[in-house]
Order: C-alpha cells, then sequence, then structure tokens
C-alpha cells in the first residue's frame, strides 16, 4: 500500500477518533510531536523518571456485574491494532501517543524515536483473545493476547492491557508486553459466560501479592541467587540474568574505564498493577518496572570509597539503545556521569498460595526512556 493511500486511511481513522469512536480522542488538541530527543523526553511527563500523566489506579478485585461485554473489548483490541498500524506507518506520531497512558506512554515515544523517521515493521496478528474481568464502576479496563507475524525475531505473542476512565471515555493501551520465545502464559480462569475474575493489588490468595512483584523481582535483578528473594522467583533472562549482566558490567567498566557501575531496579508505584485469577489458583500478574543504569567517573561510587577521579573525561561508547536520547560523538566522554533509565513491563506466572513453586516471569518489553550525560 502506498503511501498516499496509508496517510488516506490515517486521516479516515483519525477522523472516527475524533468523533469519539472505540478509541476516540477525548478532547482537545493532540499532544505536539517532540522537536527534538532531549524535547521527547520532557514532553511526557514522567518518560524518564518513570512517572506518567493521569495514571490508572490499580485495579481492585472483580465485582460481580459484567460492565464491559466481551464484544465490545474485542471491537476496542482490533480497532486499536488497525489504528495503532496506519499511524505507524504514516508517521502519525503525535495521534500515536494519544492512544496510550502509563508505563506504555514513554515506551512509545522511545520507540517512534528509535525508528528515527525509518520505514516501521509490518505486524500481521492472529489468535486475538480478550480477557476481561467482572467490573462496575466508571474506570475500566480489560487484557488481551493476539500473536504477532512480521518485523525482527518472527511469531511472538503480545499481551496488552487496556483502560478507560469512563464509559463513554476512550480506551488507551496501558501495558504491552513480548512472552519470552517458547513461554506461555498460565490459563486464566473464566466463568461461564466467559469473564475472568481479577485480583486486588493486596490480594493474598495467591504466592506474590501483586503489590509485591515488582520489589521482589527487583530484588532478584539486583541480589541474583544470592539474594532473599532468589527462591520466590526463578532464574531467568530477566531476573538472574539482568544480574549476571551487572556483575560483568562492573568489572569491566572498573577495568577497562576506571569507572564505578550500578544499575537499580524499582516498581513504579504511579503506574498501574493488573492481575487475573488463573485457572490453578494462581494469577497472571502484568506490572511495570524501572531500571536506571549509571556509569560515574569519581572513585567515589559504589564500593569504591574516595580517591581520584581517574576516568574523568575518558570516552565511552553511548549504547543504541539510548542513542535517540544521547549523541554518539557529543555525549561520548563522561566527565561526572552518565545515566540511562529503561521502562520495562512484564507478564509473571504467579502460582497459588500453597504451591512451593517460584514465580516465572513469562513475558518482557523495555525501552531506554531517559538519561543524561555530563
Amino acid at each position: 500500500m502506498n503511501g498516499v493511500v496509508r496517510s488516506a486511511l490515517a486521516l479516515a481513522l483519525l477522523a472516527s477518533l475524533l468523533a469519539c469512536t472505540v478509541l476516540a480522542c477525548s478532547g482537545g488538541e493532540p499532544p505536539r510531536a517532540p522537536a527534538s530527543p532531549a524535547a521527547a523526553v520532557s514532553a511526557v511527563p514522567g518518560a524518564g523518571d518513570g512517572r506518567a500523566a493521569s495514571p490508572s489506579p490499580s485495579p481492585s478485585a472483580s465485582p460481580s456485574p459484567p460492565a464491559l461485554a466481551l464484544k465490545d473489548a474485542s471491537l476496542a483490541l482490533d480497532t486499536f491494532l488497525e489504528t495503532d498500524e496506519v499511524l505507524r506507518a504514516a508517521h502519525a506520531d503525535r495521534w500515536a501517543y494519544q492512544l496510550t497512558q502509563d508505563g506504555q506512554r514513554p515506551i512509545t515515544i522511545a520507540g517512534i524515536r528509535t525508528q528515527g523517521g525509518r520505514r516501521p515493521a509490518r505486524y500481521r496478528w492472529d489468535h486475538r483473545t480478550v480477557l476481561v474481568p467482572r467490573q462496575s464502576g466508571a474506570a475500566q479496563w480489560f487484557a488481551a493476547t493476539a500473536e504477532r507475524h512480521g518485523g525482527p525475531g518472527g511469531a511472538r505473542t503480545g499481551v496488552f492491557v487496556f483502560v478507560r476512565q469512563s464509559q463513554d471515555g476512550p480506551w488507551r493501551n496501558s501495558f504491552t508486553s513480548l512472552l519470552n520465545p517458547g513461554a506461555k502464559p498460565p490459563a486464566v480462569e473464566l466463568d461461564a459466560e466467559g469473564y475472568a475474575t481479577s485480583l486486588g493489588s493486596r490480594d493474598s490468595s495467591v504466592a506474590i501479592s501483586p503489590n509485591l512483584m515488582g520489589p521482589l523481582h527487583a530484588t532478584v535483578a539486583e541480589e541474583g541467587p544470592k539474594g532473599y528473594a532468589s527462591g520466590l522467583i526463578a532464574p531467568g533472562p530477566q531476573t538472574t540474568g539482568f544480574y549476571d549482566e551487572i556483575s560483568r558490567t562492573k568489572v569491566k567498566a572498573k577495568a577497562d574505564d576506571c569507572m564505578a557501575y550500578e544499575s537499580i531496579f524499582a516498581s513504579a508505584p504511579n503506574f498501574p498493577i493488573f492481575a487475573l485469577r488463573t485457572r490453578d489458583g494462581g494469577a497472571l500478574t502484568m506490572y511495570t518496572l524501572i531500571r536506571t543504569s549509571s556509569w560515574i567517573t569519581s572513585a567515589q561510587g559504589p564500593g569504591q570509597g574516595r580517591g581520584a577521579k581517574c576516568s574523568e573525561g575518558r570516552p565511552v561508547a553511548v549504547p543504541a539503545a539510548a542513542r535517540w536520547l544521547l549523541s554518539p560523538t557529543k555525549d561520548l566522554f563522561i566527565h561526572q556521569k552518565r545515566q540511562i533509565v529503561e521502562t520495562q513491563q512484564y507478564v509473571s506466572a504467579v502460582p497459588p498460595k500453597a504451591s512451593t513453586a517460584p514465580v516465572h516471569v513469562v513475558g518482557y518489553q523495555g525501552l531506554v526512556t531517559g538519561g543524561f550525560n555530563r
């Protein structure tokens, strides 16, 4: 499909947004596209520090009435996937922002800026499934899965959460992650009418309450197999794998560049946590972590004590994922500190309370969403 036709489709979809359809614009002008990488970070509150504008509250346990029909959730999912593809192809960046909120907002900005005007990947989505908890009240949410074809890495399964603040408000994408290759999410428990059951953030009927998943995951990523939380979460690339990566980078930074290095993971209190009951009595939990990595020239870095700045002004390559924020040439030299922030969204399978099995992290997506060099 040529650019003219895609642009026409984009305009048509934007008209439907303005008309307040399933993914309607809630009013006012869309955000302006940032003029520079630095502006991209400041354009969205919290893009670099884990905060988001008008964050969604973490949902409470499901009450009984099914306020959201399954067919309406399916329509919202289909509309989002089709609209998002057209907007990305048309480089209608400011409208793409309008479809997101919470942790997915800074990730969307980073994805667009990382693309750098290049032609975006074309995706085809199959096996779409919605997971709608019974709920009442103005604010509503639902989860969904869909199999993605196209782009790097072959077929992957996406996990989404959509939220809206009122029954007449727009659906926005709050959370998107990708299941790890070969991973399958636990089966969600559905009632006779096909509705799921949500868990409150402090629900203690599962092995780890949803609100504790972020802090425990962060502990394992930082402390590895010797940390107090290691027996609660299974080893894997996004748990003990991060610990191994951090350990190697610390050694390399000290030996090669005379720098201190640290990488801290933290739960994102301003971003919502979502959880659904699974058939085995456990939970499918979806949450956000913020990772902050720092290269410090002073010998006063973590565990270094006091001493001379042996690395002040040393050139250290800017990671490729951060080049939309930091110039590979201008920000090459570190005089005091380089800091890079990632927003990461996770899917975890939590066992039932009586089980001794560990939690398995089954899905992950993350991008560099903030940083500075000085």
